[in-house]
């Protein structure tokens, strides 16, 4: 597990279950930023009188394990790539600390929002696409394509809660055959209308939001021979290849 930043330990502590009540954040809009490792600490300073930590078993750091499923011809990142309208994308997360596992497809609502939905999964079923999987999508998607998964990624993941928002700190984010480098971390906002305090806040640090997607940015990597270009621009200086 990569290293928490010492900043962390300087925000007060809420428990998952107060985070799903008060900020659940099912319809948000998100916005994401490349963060050097060594501004974490200003960043989380500046958060401090507003974020807490979430903390599980005494965890503040928490090791993710994620698995997206796509057609064999990569139906739901060609269709991210094209900006359609109605696009979605799905994948089993096991929470590896906790050794729970959540199937999720997210689908993007009628003005860019995101909506994402949940159904509790077996950690056996983890990469599978179970039929009771096949009918939850059913019940989201206009038609379900036949899926199968394509790519995994593994990070460590930091989780605040502020006044309805919250902010994720992904840290030595893997594909396998490619990572990204030592040094940097993907930061996600996440409020109703994409304005919150930690959207400010980077701003203030000098970072502004990137068209990063962490699928989409995989599948560039590993899976297409002409990824496009916001992944090959972002890949250049921030990942690296086996």
């Amino acid at each position: 597990m990569s290293r928490a930043p010492r900043g962390l330990d300087g925000l007060d502590l809420i428990s998952l279950a107060e985070m799903e009540r008060t900020v659940p954040l099912r319809v948000r809009a998100d916005h994401k930023h490349l963060v050097d490792v060594a501004s974490l600490d200003a960043l989380l300073q500046r958060l401090a009188p507003t974020h807490r930590a979430l903390e599980i078993d005494g965890r503040r750091a928490f090791a993710y394990d994620t698995v997206y499923f796509d057609t064999g011809d990569l139906l739901t990142a060609r269709a991210h790539v094209q900006r359609r309208r109605r696009r979605f994308k799905c994948r089993s997360r096991l929470y590896v600390d906790t050794d729970t596992c959540a199937f999720e497809v997210k689908v993007k609502g009628p003005r860019g929002e995101t909506i994402k939905h949940r159904l509790p999964y077996e950690p056996s079923d983890h990469g599978i696409v179970t039929r009771a999987a096949r009918a939850f999508l059913a019940e989201h998607l206009d038609e379900v394509p036949g899926l199968r998964p394509v790519l995994r990624t593994t990070y460590t993941r930091i989780t605040l809660a502020g006044p309805g928002e919250r902010t994720t700190v992904d840290l030595g984010l893997s594909y396998g055959d490619a990572w990204l480098r030592p040094g940097w971390a993907i930061v996600e906002t996440k409020s109703a209308r994409g304005a919150g305090i930690a959207d400010r806040e980077l701003r203030r640090l000098g970072s502004r939001p990137l068209p990063l997607s962490k699928y989409i940015l995989g599948t560039g990597l590993i899976h297409m021979a002409s990824p496009p270009n916001d992944t090959r621009r972002i890949a250049r200086r921030y990942f690296a290849h086996a």
